[in-house]
């Protein structure tokens, strides 16, 4: 028997078909105003050493790099002789100040905003068995395990937000906005308080934010950061929004609705639970408000593109899940959880400080790099078949026009546009599985050669990304 001789040449890769797919932009029909993207944290977690939480090479590599233009941290209640916190503001400073001087020096509009975890534990009382204050009564768990704003204390609680604001304020910081409590449904054992959707929320709003008000009249005011698999589906025992806004004295001391993203990483067609989740919000809430709305927390995604074979949501569905918050949903910012750690990247951070930038990172970057603040989202309509979910912004005042394109199915995808005043040509930005994949920029594209790879993310940006 003879054997055939190998060749030596490489097998040629699979073809991968290529369907064609119409994109339609209307940019005379326009949306939210984009208030910035962003993320918690510093370099390392609050609990960590001091001298591990901020250098100039990582506050850089966010703003200039990543692109961040909110910045979030926790106003910390001050440490008792028997609860000791993460962070104060001695420690949290360093990264307050570092980031601000390169955004700065960069002429990046960072927006620094906080939310409370818990009051002070001397401000707090315990609950009675149907989640009622109990005044005069402390916590057993002080800032931890819930219990509640005692009411007598509204007025303490008002100036010590206050007091916290006035820290960032000497050093030279304008706090944008911040939220009295971080996801008033929730008894945790870590620092929490809980606030019943119908009445204590609304109450410790109309009664706190006057005397913050009093002191700091242009410090805009974020909340409930409840869930919004809650705020946005159909068990209205908790829905905090649909409360606020029946109470208008409330809602007038309220300048942004706010909701945390956890929700299953799916792909957001149409008729999918999260696009549902997203447009209920918007049409419930947003709307009859008169609002902006903004995602202040998520996490929980695996780095690996594709998510993992535990069905643990992965980089591509980060994409997809912001698509929907923006698309769907109209938000006009979205905040990431922990940006940053020091010992590796997991499921609730985007990097490993300085020294590793996940998948998720990257996909970030595609938004929060090129939609900056002050754009507004264009009416977009596509052909969801095809697998493919676009977004688009006009930016007047940086003169620029940005279009992100994810492509959720195993084919190539070619993109013709429609619609008139689109850009002849763009820059052109690609994310991958491929690990040379990385939010790279590419040869310049015309309009009209707008091919999307399989499970991918491009942004087309014509103008202008950064001053």
């Amino acid at each position: 028997m003879c054997s055939k001789k190998n060749s030596g040449k490489t097998p040629d890769p699979p073809i991968v078909p290529v369907v064609n797919s119409t994109v339609t932009i209307d940019r005379t029909q326009k949306y939210q105003t984009i208030d910035g993207f962003g993320f918690f944290g510093a370099k390392g977690v609050w609990w960590d050493k001091a001298s591990s939480l901020y250098n100039d090479i990582w506050g850089t590599q966010v703003i200039q790099d990543l692109g961040v233009t909110i910045w979030r941290t926790e106003l910390f209640p001050p440490s008792t002789t028997t609860v000791q916190q993460d962070a104060d503001w001695d420690k949290e400073k360093s990264t307050v100040t570092g980031l601000s001087r390169i955004a700065t020096a960069e002429r990046v509009p960072l927006k620094f905003i906080f939310t409370v975890w818990s009051p002070p534990a001397d401000f707090k009382c315990a609950l009675d068995a149907n989640d009622d204050p109990i005044t005069g009564t402390p916590n057993p768990g002080g800032t931890k395990n819930g219990g509640t704003l005692d009411p007598s204390k509204y007025s303490d609680y008002g100036n010590w937000i206050a007091d916290g604001i006035q820290l960032f304020k000497n050093s030279g910081i304008d706090i944008y906005a911040f939220s009295p409590q971080n996801e008033p449904l929730f008894k945790q054992p870590f620092n929490s308080c809980f606030y019943k959707p119908t009445g204590s929320y609304a109450n410790m709003i109309k009664n706190v934010i006057p005397t913050v008000k009093t002191r700091f009249p242009n410090v805009k005011v974020f909340g409930p950061e409840n869930m919004l698999e809650m705020e946005g589906g159909t068990d209205r025992q908790y829905f905090y929004n649909a409360n606020l806004i029946s109470d208008n004295t409330a809602l007038q001391n309220i300048d942004i609705l706010a909701v945390h993203g956890y929700s299953d990483g799916i792909s957001p067609t149409g008729s999918s639970k999260l696009a549902n989740l997203w447009s209920t919000t918007k049409t419930e809430h947003a709307i009859p408000s008169g609002k902006p709305y903004w995602m202040t927390e998520t996490s929980g995604y695996s780095d690996n593109w594709l998510g993992t074979a535990a069905q643990k949501s992965g980089a591509l569905n980060l994409a997809m899940d912001i698509h929907a918050a923006l698309y769907h949903g109209n938000a006009s910012a979205w905040i990431w959880w922990q940006g940053s750690q020091n010992d590796a990247i997991g499921e609730f951070n985007l990097m490993k400080g300085t020294e590793e930038k996940g998948k998720k990172y990257y996909v970030s970057k595609h938004f929060y790099r090129f939609i900056r603040p002050g754009a507004r989202m264009v009416k977009v309509t596509y052909e969801e078949a095809a697998g493919i979910f676009v977004s688009a912004f006009e930016n007047t005042i940086m003169n620029s026009f940005t279009v992100v394109l994810i492509n959720n199915s195993d084919k190539q995808v070619k993109i013709n546009f429609a619609g008139a005043d689109i850009p002849d040509t763009f820059d052109y930005y690609l994310s991958t599985e491929a690990a040379g994949d990385n939010c790279s920029r590419q040869i310049p594209v015309a309009k009209d050669k707008v091919t999307l790879p399989p499970f991918s993310v491009t942004t087309l940006l014509n103008g202008s990304a950064y001053e």
